[in-house]
This record gives structure tokens, C-alpha cells and sequence, in this order.
């Protein structure tokens, strides 16, 4: 029971996360004259809903012509990978809710055999790539079983690489 609840706010949590994303657009927009913590905001919102993806690089390309680029990109990839965690939970919650037959169907052992084997390599390239896909290695990073203290470092280090080249091209214009 514990777990369904658990799956259910993280959940819901999304959604909400979603609909304020279209509700306070304005907001999100104007959210880079908050500075630094707007940029923190942006990123955590965007990486957190699962179902909009808002334009957050282009908060970490003009946050690059105001700030210094390194701290850009420190605060914009904090920012997205708190909210990744989103995706890992929900993926998590659902393991957890469907343990028994994750267990017993060989090709999913297969796929989370390899998955933690190369799951470091395909979620610091995906992290590092912009791509609309990356919820979804977070859920199935979740649903693996895989370590979220890993999944997150890993999630840091290759949206502050990214996030580090767009600053660094924001400072240039």
C-alpha cells in the first residue's frame, strides 16, 4: 500500500509540476531576472515535469552573457538534476509496484543486466546530449534498480558539461 501511495505523489508531483509549467509560463519566462535562482528554478522545473520540456538551455545561454559561465553551469545542472530525480523516483515507485513480474520476465533481467553494466555510460551521454528522451532513461534507471546517488552524480557531471558549453557560448554573444 505504501508503495501505490508512493507512486502516486511522485506522480502527482509531475503533473503538478507540468501544469504550473503552463499556468506560470509567464513567470518561468521572467524568471531569468531572478537571477542565478531563477536559472535554478528554470532547470529544476524543466528537468521535473515529465510531460512539458521547457527551453532551459536558452536560460543557460543568456545566464552565460550576465554571469561567469562556470557558475551558470553549476547552477543550472544542481538545478536539472534535482528535478531529473523526478523520473528516477517515478521509475523506482513502479518497480516497486510490479517487483513480482519485473522478476520473472527474462527479457527484462536481460535489459537490467546490461542496463547496469552500461547504465553509467548511456545516462552521462543522454545527460550530456539534448534529447527528449531522457525521462525515460531516468524512469528506467528507477525501474532498475540502479543507484540514485550514482544515477544523480552522473546526471550532474554531464549536464554541467553541456550546460558549461552553452554558457561558455552565451558569454561570447
Amino acid at each position: 500500500m505504501a508503495n501505490k501511495v508512493y507512486a502516486a505523489v511522485i506522480f502527482f508531483l509531475s503533473i503538478v509540476l507540468s501544469i504550473a509549467f503552463f499556468v506560470f509560463k509567464d513567470f518561468f519566462k521572467e524568471a531569468t531576472s531572478f537571477g542565478l535562482i531563477g536559472l535554478f528554478l528554470i532547470n529544476l522545473v524543466s528537468s521535473a515535469s515529465l510531460f512539458v520540456s521547457a527551453p532551459a538551455f536558452l536560460t543557460v545561454i543568456a545566464g552565460g552573457n550576465l554571469y561567469p559561465p562556470i557558475l551558470v553551469a553549476l547552477i543550472a545542472s544542481i538545478g536539472a538534476a534535482f528535478g531529473d530525480m523526478i523520473s528516477f523516483l517515478f521509475g523506482s515507485s513502479g518497480r516497486k509496484l510490479t517487483k513480482e513480474k519485473l522478476e520473472r520476465n527474462p527479457k527484462i533481467l536481460f535489459l537490467e543486466k546490461h542496463f547496469k553494466k552500461y547504465g553509467a555510460l548511456i545516462i552521462f551521454l543522454m545527460a550530456l546530449i539534448p534529447n527528449p528522451f531522457f525521462d525515460a532513461i531516468g524512469i528506467f534507471a528507477g525501474v532498475f534498480n540502479y543507484s540514485p546517488l550514482r544515477f544523480f552524480v552522473i546526471i550532474l557531471i554531464g549536464r554541467f558539461l553541456r550546460y558549461l558549453l552553452l554558457a561558455q557560448f552565451g558569454s561570447t554573444l
